[in-house]
């Protein structure tokens, strides 16, 4: 994916799933802030939150100080993503502090962010756990749109996911794994050889 925002030429950094998680946040809020600030240098910013159970993807818009959440499974229609909203404006308050000191210049009013959890996307089916596979279906879908977007509500989630698409991610998915992962000589790590 972001082979394809490069050749794209579009301003997108993805934050590590690892640190984006609800524990890490809730156990080195710092950690998270950093990454958040720092991928903050780009115009979209984009992660895929584990709720500790569940994917969701976070998209960022530095361009339009929106941050939409995309979630597939609409099993927790109150979730307010209230962990994730905090670290984010956190984040987003120190990268604007840090802008305004670089440039030496006080706007008169702070930007602030603005929240989105109501935006519509493709549910995954009932009682199935592919909501990995929607994640990346949504960054690839934003990295596509990034080029003809004109303004935040041009925005739009995709409301269908079909199997075409979640093959175009599985192949995506076994490439990294053949030429990102693998030993290309064959050889496979075991703990049990070290």
């Amino acid at each position: 994916m972001m082979q394809n925002a490069a050749e794209m030429q579009c301003s997108v950094a993805f934050l590590d799933p690892q640190v984006f998680t609800a524990t890490v946040i809730s156990h080195q809020p710092s950690t998270v802030t950093q990454a958040i600030k720092n991928a903050m240098k780009n115009d979209y910013v984009v992660g895929a939150y584990n709720t500790g159970g569940h994917w969701v993807t976070v998209i960022i818009s530095m361009k339009y100080k929106e941050v939409w959440y995309l979630d597939s499974a609409k099993l927790f229609p109150g979730r307010k993503f209230t962990d994730v909203r905090h670290i984010v404006n956190w984040a987003f308050d120190v990268r604007i502090e840090e802008m305004m000191k670089a440039n030496k210049k006080r706007p008169k009013t702070k930007p602030k962010l603005t929240h989105r959890i109501d935006v519509k996307c493709a549910e995954q089916p009932s009682g199935t756990f592919l909501c990995g596979l929607y994640v990346a279906f949504n960054m690839l879908k934003l990295v596509g749109d990034i080029p003809i977007m004109k303004k935040a509500a041009d925005f739009n989630a995709a409301l269908t996911v079909s199997i075409e698409d979640l093959k175009t991610i599985w192949e995506m998915l076994c490439e990294f794994i053949l030429k990102e992962t693998l030993d290309p000589k064959g050889n496979f790590y075991s703990a049990f050889y070290l």
